[in-house]
Protein backbone atom coordinates (compact mmCIF):
# COMPACT_ATOMS: atom_id res chain seq x y z
CA UNK A 1 0.00 0.00 0.00
CA UNK A 2 0.99 3.42 -1.25
CA UNK A 3 0.53 6.80 0.63
CA UNK A 4 1.88 10.21 -0.57
CA UNK A 5 3.49 12.27 1.55
CA UNK A 6 1.14 14.42 3.93
CA UNK A 7 2.69 17.51 5.36
CA UNK A 8 0.68 18.40 8.71
CA UNK A 9 1.79 22.51 7.37
CA UNK A 10 -0.86 21.47 4.51
CA UNK A 11 -3.87 20.12 6.75
CA UNK A 12 -3.37 22.39 9.60
CA UNK A 13 -2.34 25.33 7.09
CA UNK A 14 0.72 26.20 9.54
CA UNK A 15 2.75 29.44 9.12
CA UNK A 16 5.26 27.96 11.31
CA UNK A 17 9.38 27.75 10.19
CA UNK A 18 9.53 24.77 8.22
CA UNK A 19 13.47 24.28 9.36
CA UNK A 20 16.11 25.96 11.69
CA UNK A 21 17.20 28.49 9.59
CA UNK A 22 13.99 30.16 9.58
CA UNK A 23 13.87 30.83 13.24
CA UNK A 24 16.50 33.65 12.66
CA UNK A 25 15.89 36.80 12.49
CA UNK A 26 16.85 37.89 9.01
CA UNK A 27 17.39 41.93 10.05
CA UNK A 28 19.94 40.78 12.77
CA UNK A 29 20.95 37.03 12.56
CA UNK A 30 19.97 36.44 15.90
CA UNK A 31 17.65 32.97 17.00
CA UNK A 32 14.44 34.37 17.22
CA UNK A 33 13.20 32.39 20.70
CA UNK A 34 9.18 32.82 19.29
CA UNK A 35 10.02 31.25 15.74
CA UNK A 36 11.95 28.54 17.43
CA UNK A 37 9.14 26.90 19.76
CA UNK A 38 6.81 27.47 16.93
CA UNK A 39 8.92 25.18 14.82
CA UNK A 40 9.59 22.98 17.68
CA UNK A 41 5.60 22.75 18.10
CA UNK A 42 5.69 21.85 14.23
CA UNK A 43 7.58 19.27 14.30
CA UNK A 44 6.05 17.50 17.16
CA UNK A 45 2.69 18.01 15.37
CA UNK A 46 3.64 16.98 12.30
CA UNK A 47 5.97 13.36 13.31
CA UNK A 48 2.35 13.00 15.34
CA UNK A 49 0.80 13.01 12.48
CA UNK A 50 3.15 10.81 9.85
CA UNK A 51 2.73 8.19 13.32
CA UNK A 52 -1.33 8.09 12.79
CA UNK A 53 -0.98 8.36 9.22
CA UNK A 54 1.19 5.00 9.36
CA UNK A 55 -1.11 3.33 11.74
CA UNK A 56 -4.07 3.86 9.86
CA UNK A 57 -2.35 2.50 6.55
CA UNK A 58 -1.15 -0.71 8.22
CA UNK A 59 -5.00 -1.37 10.05
CA UNK A 60 -6.17 -1.02 6.30
CA UNK A 61 -3.85 -3.04 4.88
CA UNK A 62 -4.31 -5.72 7.71
CA UNK A 63 -8.53 -5.36 7.07
CA UNK A 64 -7.97 -5.81 2.85
CA UNK A 65 -5.79 -8.88 3.51
CA UNK A 66 -2.67 -7.67 3.19
CA UNK A 67 0.78 -8.57 5.47
CA UNK A 68 0.00 -5.74 7.46
CA UNK A 69 3.00 -4.13 6.42
CA UNK A 70 3.47 -0.73 5.40
CA UNK A 71 5.26 1.34 2.25
CA UNK A 72 5.59 5.25 2.62
CA UNK A 73 6.41 7.44 -0.48
CA UNK A 74 9.37 10.02 0.65
CA UNK A 75 10.11 12.46 -1.70
CA UNK A 76 8.64 13.60 -5.08
CA UNK A 77 10.66 11.24 -7.31
CA UNK A 78 8.16 8.31 -5.19
CA UNK A 79 11.04 6.19 -4.04
CA UNK A 80 9.57 3.97 -1.62
CA UNK A 81 11.96 3.76 1.65
CA UNK A 82 11.53 0.58 3.45
CA UNK A 83 11.61 0.80 7.16
CA UNK A 84 15.25 0.37 8.45
CA UNK A 85 16.43 -2.85 10.07
CA UNK A 86 17.83 -2.81 13.80
CA UNK A 87 21.73 -3.10 13.86
CA UNK A 88 23.20 -5.69 16.02
CA UNK A 89 26.84 -5.87 16.61
CA UNK A 90 27.95 -9.78 16.87
CA UNK A 91 30.02 -11.41 19.14
CA UNK A 92 33.74 -11.75 18.40
CA UNK A 93 35.49 -15.02 19.44
CA UNK A 94 39.46 -15.44 19.71
CA UNK A 95 40.31 -16.88 16.03
CA UNK A 96 41.81 -20.19 16.07
CA UNK A 97 43.30 -22.37 12.97
CA UNK A 98 41.72 -25.63 12.29
CA UNK A 99 44.33 -28.15 12.08
CA UNK A 100 42.42 -30.95 9.71
CA UNK A 101 41.10 -27.87 7.37
CA UNK A 102 43.29 -25.05 8.21
CA UNK A 103 40.42 -22.45 8.07
CA UNK A 104 39.82 -20.16 10.72
CA UNK A 105 37.41 -21.00 13.21
CA UNK A 106 36.50 -19.38 16.59
CA UNK A 107 37.62 -20.50 19.88
CA UNK A 108 35.33 -20.05 22.63
CA UNK A 109 36.10 -19.48 26.05
CA UNK A 110 34.54 -22.81 27.26
CA UNK A 111 36.99 -24.19 25.20
CA UNK A 112 40.03 -22.38 26.29
CA UNK A 113 42.99 -24.53 28.68
CA UNK A 114 41.76 -22.20 31.30
CA UNK A 115 38.13 -23.47 31.37
CA UNK A 116 39.10 -27.26 31.34
CA UNK A 117 42.22 -26.92 33.63
CA UNK A 118 40.83 -24.84 36.05
CA UNK A 119 36.94 -24.58 35.79
CA UNK A 120 35.36 -27.49 34.01
CA UNK A 121 37.40 -30.25 35.75
CA UNK A 122 40.26 -29.06 38.09
CA UNK A 123 42.53 -31.69 39.76
CA UNK A 124 41.72 -30.81 43.59
CA UNK A 125 42.75 -34.46 44.67
CA UNK A 126 46.30 -33.21 43.02
CA UNK A 127 48.55 -31.80 45.83
CA UNK A 128 50.61 -30.67 43.19
CA UNK A 129 47.61 -29.07 41.34
CA UNK A 130 46.60 -27.12 44.68
CA UNK A 131 49.95 -25.88 45.24
CA UNK A 132 50.18 -24.68 41.53
CA UNK A 133 47.41 -22.60 41.95
CA UNK A 134 47.85 -20.87 44.95
CA UNK A 135 51.51 -20.04 43.60
CA UNK A 136 49.89 -19.04 40.28
CA UNK A 137 46.76 -17.14 41.19
CA UNK A 138 47.70 -16.37 44.91
CA UNK A 139 44.61 -17.98 46.69
CA UNK A 140 43.58 -21.01 47.64
CA UNK A 141 41.11 -22.78 45.44
CA UNK A 142 38.29 -22.74 47.45
CA UNK A 143 38.64 -19.15 48.34
CA UNK A 144 38.79 -18.05 44.59
CA UNK A 145 35.22 -20.09 44.15
CA UNK A 146 33.96 -17.67 47.33
CA UNK A 147 35.76 -15.06 45.78
CA UNK A 148 33.62 -15.73 42.22
CA UNK A 149 30.72 -15.83 44.14
CA UNK A 150 31.11 -12.76 46.02
CA UNK A 151 31.62 -11.43 43.03
CA UNK A 152 28.56 -13.07 41.20
CA UNK A 153 26.41 -11.73 43.96
CA UNK A 154 27.10 -7.60 43.49
CA UNK A 155 25.54 -5.57 41.02
CA UNK A 156 28.91 -4.36 39.91
CA UNK A 157 29.04 -8.05 37.64
CA UNK A 158 25.60 -8.32 36.74
CA UNK A 159 26.20 -7.94 32.88
CA UNK A 160 28.78 -11.77 33.67
CA UNK A 161 26.32 -13.40 35.67
CA UNK A 162 23.51 -13.92 33.25
CA UNK A 163 22.49 -13.82 29.25
CA UNK A 164 23.07 -11.19 26.58
CA UNK A 165 19.87 -9.31 24.87
CA UNK A 166 19.42 -12.15 22.22
CA UNK A 167 19.49 -15.34 25.24
CA UNK A 168 23.36 -16.49 24.94
CA UNK A 169 25.50 -16.91 28.17
CA UNK A 170 27.75 -14.80 29.13
CA UNK A 171 31.44 -15.11 29.60
CA UNK A 172 31.81 -17.21 32.34
CA UNK A 173 32.93 -15.57 36.04
CA UNK A 174 35.47 -17.72 36.77
CA UNK A 175 38.01 -17.20 33.65
CA UNK A 176 37.53 -12.94 34.21
CA UNK A 177 38.49 -13.60 37.82
CA UNK A 178 41.31 -15.34 37.15
CA UNK A 179 42.15 -13.30 34.29
CA UNK A 180 42.15 -10.20 37.29
CA UNK A 181 43.95 -12.46 39.88
CA UNK A 182 46.72 -13.20 37.22
CA UNK A 183 47.36 -9.52 35.90
CA UNK A 184 47.42 -8.52 39.56
CA UNK A 185 50.04 -11.25 40.89
CA UNK A 186 52.35 -11.90 37.80
CA UNK A 187 51.74 -8.38 36.43
CA UNK A 188 50.33 -9.54 32.94
CA UNK A 189 49.04 -7.37 30.10
CA UNK A 190 45.38 -8.08 29.10
CA UNK A 191 46.21 -9.39 25.43
CA UNK A 192 48.69 -12.18 27.54
CA UNK A 193 45.44 -13.41 29.06
CA UNK A 194 43.54 -13.23 26.22
CA UNK A 195 45.34 -16.31 24.56
CA UNK A 196 44.69 -18.08 27.98
CA UNK A 197 41.40 -17.66 28.04
CA UNK A 198 39.93 -17.02 24.87
CA UNK A 199 38.52 -13.47 25.88
CA UNK A 200 39.07 -10.41 24.24
CA UNK A 201 41.27 -8.03 25.95
CA UNK A 202 38.99 -5.46 26.07
CA UNK A 203 36.54 -7.61 27.76
CA UNK A 204 39.24 -8.26 30.49
CA UNK A 205 40.09 -5.12 30.80
CA UNK A 206 36.21 -3.64 30.95
CA UNK A 207 36.00 -6.43 33.91
CA UNK A 208 39.87 -5.54 35.65
CA UNK A 209 37.97 -2.36 36.54
CA UNK A 210 35.07 -3.21 38.14
CA UNK A 211 37.28 -5.96 40.02
CA UNK A 212 39.75 -3.41 41.60
CA UNK A 213 36.52 -1.24 42.04
CA UNK A 214 34.51 -4.21 44.32
CA UNK A 215 38.28 -5.17 45.76
CA UNK A 216 38.56 -1.10 46.95
CA UNK A 217 35.20 -0.60 48.30
CA UNK A 218 33.72 -4.04 49.28
CA UNK A 219 36.66 -6.26 50.12
CA UNK A 220 38.68 -3.80 51.79
CA UNK A 221 36.16 -2.96 54.00
CA UNK A 222 35.75 -6.59 54.71
CA UNK A 223 39.21 -7.19 55.65
CA UNK A 224 40.93 -3.71 56.13
CA UNK A 225 39.55 -2.58 59.46
CA UNK A 226 41.58 -0.14 61.63
CA UNK A 227 40.63 -0.38 65.60
CA UNK A 228 38.47 2.38 67.12
CA UNK A 229 37.91 0.53 71.23
CA UNK A 230 40.48 -0.37 73.36
CA UNK A 231 39.21 -3.80 73.44
CA UNK A 232 39.94 -3.86 69.20
CA UNK A 233 43.49 -2.09 69.94
CA UNK A 234 44.47 -4.54 72.49
CA UNK A 235 45.21 -7.41 70.26
CA UNK A 236 47.33 -5.63 67.86
CA UNK A 237 49.50 -3.69 70.85
CA UNK A 238 50.55 -7.39 72.43
CA UNK A 239 53.69 -7.65 70.63
CA UNK A 240 55.12 -4.40 71.14
CA UNK A 241 54.26 -4.31 74.72
CA UNK A 242 55.97 -7.55 75.35
CA UNK A 243 58.95 -5.82 73.12
CA UNK A 244 59.09 -2.49 75.98
CA UNK A 245 56.80 -0.34 74.04
CA UNK A 246 53.33 -0.49 75.52
CA UNK A 247 50.41 1.41 73.63
CA UNK A 248 52.00 1.27 70.41
CA UNK A 249 50.04 -0.39 68.06
CA UNK A 250 51.85 -0.49 65.12
CA UNK A 251 54.35 1.12 62.69
CA UNK A 252 53.53 3.58 59.72
CA UNK A 253 55.52 4.41 56.80
CA UNK A 254 54.73 5.42 52.91
CA UNK A 255 56.07 3.90 49.50
CA UNK A 256 55.81 4.62 46.58
CA UNK A 257 54.08 3.25 43.29
CA UNK A 258 55.17 3.30 39.57
CA UNK A 259 52.02 4.95 38.30
CA UNK A 260 52.92 4.76 33.79
CA UNK A 261 49.68 5.79 32.47
CA UNK A 262 49.29 9.85 34.24
CA UNK A 263 47.53 12.32 32.79
CA UNK A 264 49.85 15.40 31.23
CA UNK A 265 48.20 17.72 33.38
CA UNK A 266 49.30 16.02 36.45
CA UNK A 267 52.85 14.25 35.57
CA UNK A 268 54.37 17.13 36.89
CA UNK A 269 53.43 16.44 40.49
CA UNK A 270 53.70 12.54 40.52
CA UNK A 271 57.38 13.06 39.74
CA UNK A 272 59.85 12.68 42.81
CA UNK A 273 60.93 9.66 45.17
CA UNK A 274 63.42 7.43 44.50
CA UNK A 275 61.80 6.70 40.85
CA UNK A 276 62.69 8.99 37.51
CA UNK A 277 58.64 8.17 36.66
CA UNK A 278 55.61 9.69 37.93
CA UNK A 279 54.47 7.48 41.24
CA UNK A 280 51.84 7.21 43.45
CA UNK A 281 52.51 7.39 47.26
CA UNK A 282 50.65 5.72 49.90
CA UNK A 283 50.73 5.82 53.81
CA UNK A 284 50.43 2.78 55.22
CA UNK A 285 49.99 1.29 59.28
CA UNK A 286 50.58 -2.18 60.50
CA UNK A 287 51.19 -4.25 63.29
CA UNK A 288 53.91 -6.14 64.00
CA UNK A 289 51.98 -9.38 62.18
CA UNK A 290 52.41 -7.37 58.96
CA UNK A 291 48.58 -7.40 59.16
CA UNK A 292 47.64 -3.76 57.62
CA UNK A 293 45.33 -1.51 59.80
CA UNK A 294 44.87 1.38 57.48
CA UNK A 295 46.16 3.02 54.19
CA UNK A 296 45.59 6.04 52.40
CA UNK A 297 44.46 6.65 49.54
CA UNK A 298 46.86 7.55 46.99
CA UNK A 299 49.07 11.10 46.62
CA UNK A 300 50.84 12.49 43.90
CA UNK A 301 54.41 11.01 44.55
CA UNK A 302 55.94 14.17 45.25
CA UNK A 303 54.49 14.49 48.84
CA UNK A 304 56.33 13.55 51.64
CA UNK A 305 55.33 11.51 54.89
CA UNK A 306 54.99 15.08 56.16
CA UNK A 307 52.07 15.87 54.17
CA UNK A 308 50.86 12.31 53.69
CA UNK A 309 49.90 12.28 57.44
CA UNK A 310 47.69 14.62 57.00
CA UNK A 311 45.01 12.98 54.61
CA UNK A 312 45.48 9.46 56.93
CA UNK A 313 42.38 9.73 58.86
CA UNK A 314 43.65 7.42 61.50
CA UNK A 315 46.80 8.94 62.66
CA UNK A 316 45.17 12.40 61.90
CA UNK A 317 42.16 11.06 64.23
CA UNK A 318 44.21 9.73 67.57
CA UNK A 319 46.19 13.07 67.01
CA UNK A 320 42.86 14.80 67.08
CA UNK A 321 41.62 12.90 69.86
CA UNK A 322 38.42 11.19 67.71
CA UNK A 323 40.47 7.52 67.54
CA UNK A 324 41.68 5.30 70.70
CA UNK A 325 41.46 8.59 73.18
CA UNK A 326 40.28 5.11 75.61
CA UNK A 327 43.15 3.34 74.86
CA UNK A 328 44.74 3.03 78.34
CA UNK A 329 48.76 1.73 79.33
CA UNK A 330 51.68 1.83 81.74
CA UNK A 331 54.74 3.43 81.59
CA UNK A 332 57.50 2.39 84.66
CA UNK A 333 60.00 6.03 85.73
CA UNK A 334 62.45 6.29 88.42
CA UNK A 335 61.09 9.01 91.34
CA UNK A 336 63.14 9.80 93.78
CA UNK A 337 65.45 6.66 94.07
CA UNK A 338 62.51 4.15 93.34
CA UNK A 339 60.39 3.26 89.94
CA UNK A 340 56.51 3.85 90.09
CA UNK A 341 53.77 3.10 87.80
CA UNK A 342 52.32 6.25 85.59
CA UNK A 343 48.97 5.78 83.51
CA UNK A 344 49.05 6.94 80.00
CA UNK A 345 45.86 7.04 77.67
CA UNK A 346 45.95 7.64 74.01
CA UNK A 347 47.71 5.44 71.27
CA UNK A 348 50.60 5.95 69.07
CA UNK A 349 52.67 4.30 66.36
CA UNK A 350 55.95 3.90 65.88
CA UNK A 351 57.80 6.22 62.53
CA UNK A 352 60.94 7.25 60.93
CA UNK A 353 62.34 10.84 61.77
CA UNK A 354 60.28 12.05 57.95
CA UNK A 355 57.07 12.81 60.19
CA UNK A 356 55.61 15.36 61.98
CA UNK A 357 56.53 15.84 65.16
CA UNK A 358 53.37 14.75 66.68
CA UNK A 359 53.61 12.56 70.43
CA UNK A 360 51.08 10.03 68.34
CA UNK A 361 54.00 9.07 65.70
CA UNK A 362 57.30 8.19 67.79
CA UNK A 363 60.62 8.33 65.27
CA UNK A 364 63.82 7.19 66.92
CA UNK A 365 66.71 10.03 67.91
CA UNK A 366 68.20 11.14 65.22
CA UNK A 367 71.07 12.44 67.16
CA UNK A 368 72.34 10.83 70.50
CA UNK A 369 75.15 9.48 72.53
CA UNK A 370 73.56 8.45 75.60
CA UNK A 371 73.46 4.52 75.79
CA UNK A 372 69.79 4.14 76.86
CA UNK A 373 68.54 6.50 73.78
CA UNK A 374 70.93 5.06 71.46
CA UNK A 375 69.72 1.22 72.81
CA UNK A 376 65.76 2.61 72.55
CA UNK A 377 66.66 3.87 69.42
CA UNK A 378 68.10 0.80 67.47
CA UNK A 379 65.18 -1.16 69.11
CA UNK A 380 62.66 0.67 67.77
CA UNK A 381 64.26 0.81 64.43
CA UNK A 382 64.45 -3.00 64.14
CA UNK A 383 60.27 -3.27 65.62
CA UNK A 384 59.19 -0.78 62.82
CA UNK A 385 61.27 -3.28 60.36
CA UNK A 386 57.51 -5.01 60.07
CA UNK A 387 56.37 -2.43 58.20
CA UNK A 388 59.08 -2.51 55.75
CA UNK A 389 58.76 -5.89 55.03
CA UNK A 390 54.62 -5.73 54.66
CA UNK A 391 56.18 -3.11 51.40
CA UNK A 392 58.11 -6.03 50.69
CA UNK A 393 55.34 -8.54 51.12
CA UNK A 394 52.43 -6.84 48.96
CA UNK A 395 55.44 -6.14 46.06
CA UNK A 396 56.37 -9.73 45.84
CA UNK A 397 53.04 -10.93 45.71
CA UNK A 398 51.29 -8.81 43.38
CA UNK A 399 53.77 -8.06 41.13
CA UNK A 400 51.95 -5.33 40.00
CA UNK A 401 53.12 -2.94 42.17
CA UNK A 402 56.22 -3.46 41.94
CA UNK A 403 56.06 -3.32 37.90
CA UNK A 404 54.00 -0.68 37.79
CA UNK A 405 50.47 0.27 37.40
CA UNK A 406 49.36 0.39 33.81
CA UNK A 407 45.58 1.29 33.54
CA UNK A 408 44.42 4.39 33.13
CA UNK A 409 44.35 7.37 35.83
CA UNK A 410 45.07 8.05 39.32
CA UNK A 411 41.75 6.33 40.69
CA UNK A 412 42.18 3.02 38.72
CA UNK A 413 45.75 2.94 40.34
CA UNK A 414 44.79 3.71 43.86
CA UNK A 415 42.04 1.08 43.55
CA UNK A 416 44.41 -0.72 42.51
CA UNK A 417 46.50 -1.05 45.63
CA UNK A 418 43.39 -0.58 47.92
CA UNK A 419 42.57 -4.31 46.59
CA UNK A 420 45.81 -5.53 47.43
CA UNK A 421 45.66 -4.28 51.02
CA UNK A 422 42.29 -6.31 50.78
CA UNK A 423 43.92 -9.68 49.59
CA UNK A 424 47.19 -9.38 51.72
CA UNK A 425 44.85 -9.22 55.07
CA UNK A 426 42.95 -12.28 53.92
CA UNK A 427 45.59 -14.51 52.69
CA UNK A 428 46.57 -13.61 56.52
CA UNK A 429 43.44 -14.85 57.68
CA UNK A 430 43.64 -17.98 55.32
CA UNK A 431 47.17 -18.80 56.20
CA UNK A 432 46.54 -18.20 59.64
CA UNK A 433 49.28 -15.78 60.33
CA UNK A 434 47.23 -13.32 62.24
CA UNK A 435 47.38 -14.89 65.36
CA UNK A 436 48.83 -13.09 68.06
CA UNK A 437 52.77 -13.90 69.12
CA UNK A 438 53.85 -15.66 71.94
CA UNK A 439 57.07 -14.12 73.05
CA UNK A 440 60.86 -16.25 73.61
CA UNK A 441 63.63 -15.39 76.24
CA UNK A 442 66.38 -13.68 74.94
CA UNK A 443 69.86 -15.07 75.57
CA UNK A 444 72.25 -13.53 78.51
CA UNK A 445 72.73 -10.17 77.97
CA UNK A 446 76.53 -9.12 77.42
CA UNK A 447 78.80 -7.63 79.97
CA UNK A 448 79.53 -4.87 77.29
CA UNK A 449 76.01 -3.42 77.84
CA UNK A 450 76.29 -3.54 81.79
CA UNK A 451 78.77 -1.50 83.79
CA UNK A 452 81.87 -2.01 81.14
CA UNK A 453 78.86 -0.43 78.23
CA UNK A 454 78.22 2.87 80.59
CA UNK A 455 81.88 4.05 81.16
CA UNK A 456 82.63 2.51 85.13
CA UNK A 457 85.79 4.47 85.16
CA UNK A 458 87.02 1.96 88.40
CA UNK A 459 90.09 0.12 87.55
CA UNK A 460 90.40 1.29 83.92
CA UNK A 461 93.99 3.20 82.77
CA UNK A 462 93.06 6.63 82.75
CA UNK A 463 93.77 7.23 78.55
CA UNK A 464 91.41 4.66 78.03
CA UNK A 465 88.86 6.89 80.97
CA UNK A 466 89.48 10.26 79.27
CA UNK A 467 88.85 8.66 75.86
CA UNK A 468 85.87 6.77 77.05
CA UNK A 469 84.70 9.66 78.64
CA UNK A 470 84.24 11.75 75.76
CA UNK A 471 81.60 9.66 73.90
CA UNK A 472 79.42 10.22 76.92
CA UNK A 473 79.29 14.29 76.57
CA UNK A 474 76.15 15.97 75.33
CA UNK A 475 76.57 15.95 71.64
CA UNK A 476 73.52 19.06 71.44
CA UNK A 477 75.26 20.96 73.05
CA UNK A 478 79.36 20.08 73.14
CA UNK A 479 81.54 22.53 72.17
CA UNK A 480 84.62 21.08 69.96
CA UNK A 481 86.02 24.43 69.29
CA UNK A 482 87.99 24.18 72.68
CA UNK A 483 87.87 28.08 73.21
CA UNK A 484 84.50 27.84 75.19
CA UNK A 485 81.46 29.08 73.71
CA UNK A 486 82.26 32.85 74.89
CA UNK A 487 80.89 35.41 77.65
CA UNK A 488 78.10 36.38 75.86
CA UNK A 489 76.60 32.98 75.83
CA UNK A 490 77.98 31.24 78.44
CA UNK A 491 75.31 31.92 80.29
CA UNK A 492 72.70 30.60 77.77
CA UNK A 493 74.59 27.94 76.23
CA UNK A 494 72.38 25.09 78.42
CA UNK A 495 68.94 26.76 77.01
CA UNK A 496 69.72 27.19 73.14
CA UNK A 497 67.58 25.62 70.68
CA UNK A 498 68.92 21.90 70.16
CA UNK A 499 70.06 21.00 66.94
CA UNK A 500 67.37 18.04 65.94
CA UNK A 501 65.03 19.86 68.42
CA UNK A 502 65.08 16.11 70.44
CA UNK A 503 64.75 18.53 73.69
CA UNK A 504 61.59 19.87 72.81
CA UNK A 505 59.60 18.71 75.84
CA UNK A 506 57.00 21.21 75.58
CA UNK A 507 54.77 19.23 78.35
CA UNK A 508 53.67 21.46 81.41
CA UNK A 509 55.83 19.88 84.50
CA UNK A 510 53.10 20.89 86.89
CA UNK A 511 50.70 18.04 85.65
CA UNK A 512 52.86 15.48 85.72
CA UNK A 513 51.26 14.25 89.45
CA UNK A 514 48.09 13.76 88.00
CA UNK A 515 46.69 10.64 87.91
CA UNK A 516 46.65 9.47 84.00
CA UNK A 517 48.48 11.42 81.56
CA UNK A 518 47.24 12.12 78.17
CA UNK A 519 49.56 11.23 74.82
CA UNK A 520 47.78 14.20 72.76
CA UNK A 521 48.43 16.94 75.48
CA UNK A 522 51.97 16.18 75.33
CA UNK A 523 55.17 17.38 73.46
CA UNK A 524 56.74 14.61 71.18
CA UNK A 525 60.11 14.96 73.20
CA UNK A 526 58.59 14.55 76.97
CA UNK A 527 56.62 11.21 75.23
CA UNK A 528 59.84 10.04 74.38
CA UNK A 529 61.89 10.26 76.83
CA UNK A 530 59.01 8.45 79.06
CA UNK A 531 59.12 5.76 76.42
CA UNK A 532 63.07 5.46 76.83
CA UNK A 533 63.40 5.38 80.89
CA UNK A 534 60.52 2.61 80.66
CA UNK A 535 62.23 0.68 78.28
CA UNK A 536 65.95 1.36 80.26
CA UNK A 537 64.00 -0.14 83.26
CA UNK A 538 62.74 -3.25 81.91
CA UNK A 539 65.79 -3.81 79.95
CA UNK A 540 68.00 -3.72 83.48
CA UNK A 541 65.40 -6.01 85.03
CA UNK A 542 66.44 -8.31 81.88
CA UNK A 543 62.65 -8.37 80.91
CA UNK A 544 62.50 -6.96 77.90
CA UNK A 545 61.61 -10.08 74.98
CA UNK A 546 61.93 -9.70 71.07
CA UNK A 547 58.65 -11.17 69.50
CA UNK A 548 58.04 -14.33 67.72
CA UNK A 549 55.93 -16.64 66.31
CA UNK A 550 55.82 -19.66 68.67
CA UNK A 551 53.00 -22.60 68.16
CA UNK A 552 52.30 -25.18 65.28
CA UNK A 553 53.64 -23.48 62.15
CA UNK A 554 50.83 -22.54 59.69
CA UNK A 555 50.00 -24.40 56.57
CA UNK A 556 52.92 -23.35 53.69
CA UNK A 557 51.34 -26.01 51.67
CA UNK A 558 52.34 -23.66 48.65
CA UNK A 559 55.77 -22.47 50.17
CA UNK A 560 54.16 -18.72 48.58
CA UNK A 561 53.35 -17.04 51.25
CA UNK A 562 55.21 -14.25 51.00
Amino acid sequence: MLLPPTPISLILGNDAPHSIFGCFDDDTGDLDFEKFLSYSRFMSEEAAARTREMNLAQDNNAAEGGDGRYDYCDGEDGEIRQPQQKKRRRRKYVMARCVESGELEPTKPTESFWYSYYVCDPLLECDRFVKKFRNRFRLPYDRFLQLVEDCRASDLFKRWTGKDAVGRDATPLELLVLGSLWYLGRGWTFDDIKEATAVSKEVHRTFFHRFIEFGSTTLYAKHVIFPTTFEEARRHMREFTVAGLPGALGSTDATHITMWNCKYNLHNNHLGGKSKSTTRSYNMTVNHRRRILHSTRGGPGRWNDQTMVLFDNFLKGIYDGDHLHNVEFELLERRNGEIVTVKYKGGYVIVDNGYLRWSCTVPPYKVTNKTNELRWSKWVESMRKDVECAFGILKGRWRILKTGVRVQGVEACDKVWLTCCALHNWLLDIDGLDAEWDSVDLPVASEWEGPLGDVDTEDLPSNIVELATATNLNARNYDSSGMGVGDNVANTVEERHPVDMDLEHNFDVGSLDCDVRIVGEMGLGFFRSRLVEHFDILFKQNKIKWPARRGPQPDMHNNNLY
